[in-house]
């Protein structure tokens, strides 16, 4: 069996932003789960490829997106 490589993004805040930003990790190569406790939103994203390079590029591009809808939140 090849080499699989995996990052995984934590986040926890509001839940309206949760949800948002896990519609935006609904991407390929991407694994997303939120829960809920006390109002509070935790969510987790795990990033996946065989090769590593291509997993840094989903990784700073989600990065991106998430960081995009934090700013106009």
């Amino acid at each position: 069996m090849g080499e699989m490589h995996h990052a995984t993004i934590e986040w926890q805040g509001d839940v309206a932003l949760a949800t948002t930003f896990l519609a935006a990790a609904s991407r390929p190569n991407c694994k997303a789960k939120m829960s809920e406790e006390n109002g509070v939103a935790k969510l987790e994203i795990t990033v996946s490829n065989p090769d590593l390079q291509t997993m840094r590029d989903i990784v700073d591009e989600l990065l991106i997106t998430l960081s995009d809808i934090e700013d106009n939140a």
